[in-house]
């Protein structure tokens, strides 16, 4: 009677066992996908700030469209203002300093030697005065912002024919950006859009912000 019971004994752990390990593959792809999408939506804030931030840079530095009101009031204005040449690299630049924060730590961008020399992140960094390594993940976080094919930022007027015609003194400005969100989690591959020659995985974000 008790080598029966010790062989049913045997029989509900091995059974057990076999429970656990068809249950885990399932419960890692859940979890995976929970912190994947819970980075995502991090993300996802840092991506809207740094459309604000174009829209705020363009405002400034985007050249104004052609208004007929004000060409017929003011020739002389409207021929200046045609000398008005666009400078990209502002929005762009704020785009991407807004999106350190959501940009990877890790060092495969730096070891991909794609990124530009940024002297102002580095004095930045610099100046912090931090040790223990922080620096230099703020300065791989740096370096994906600025890696070349991470970040697409367009800047639009918000123009219509009314408008143009009727001389609005103030026309809203759009900036929409995209950013290659790195994808670090084991459900990666279920949701990236592209994979590097590295081996590491991204996705598209994007994210648009209307300014007046």
């Amino acid at each position: 009677m008790g080598h029966l019971a010790n062989i049913l004994t045997r029989r509900r752990r091995g059974m057990v066992s076999m429970e656990a390990m068809l249950v885990l593959p399932v419960l890692l792809v859940v979890f995976g996908a929970v912190a994947q999408t819970t980075l995502l939506t991090q993300s996802r804030l840092h991506l809207e700030q740094a459309a604000y931030a174009a829209a705020r840079a363009a405002l400034v530095h985007k050249c104004p469209p052609f208004n007929l009101i004000s060409m017929l009031k003011s020739p002389v204005a409207a021929l200046r203002g045609t000398d008005c040449t666009d400078d990209p690299l502002r929005w762009e630049d704020a785009a991407r300093w807004a999106l350190v924060a959501a940009a990877p730590t890790s060092a495969f961008a730096a070891a991909r030697g794609a990124c530009p020399e940024i002297r102002a992140g580095e004095q930045v960094i610099m100046g912090t005065g931090m040790v223990d390594g922080l620096d230099a993940a703020v300065s791989n976080a740096m370096c994906y912002a600025y890696e070349p094919g991470n970040v697409e930022v367009t800047v639009e007027w918000e123009d219509d024919f009314l408008s143009l015609v009727t001389g609005a003194e103030r026309l809203p400005i759009r900036a929409t950006v995209r950013f290659r969100y790195s994808l670090s989690t084991p459900f990666r591959r279920f949701v990236a859009d592209g994979q590097r020659g590295d081996g590491t995985y991204w996705r598209w974000g994007e994210a648009s912000v209307v300014l007046l």
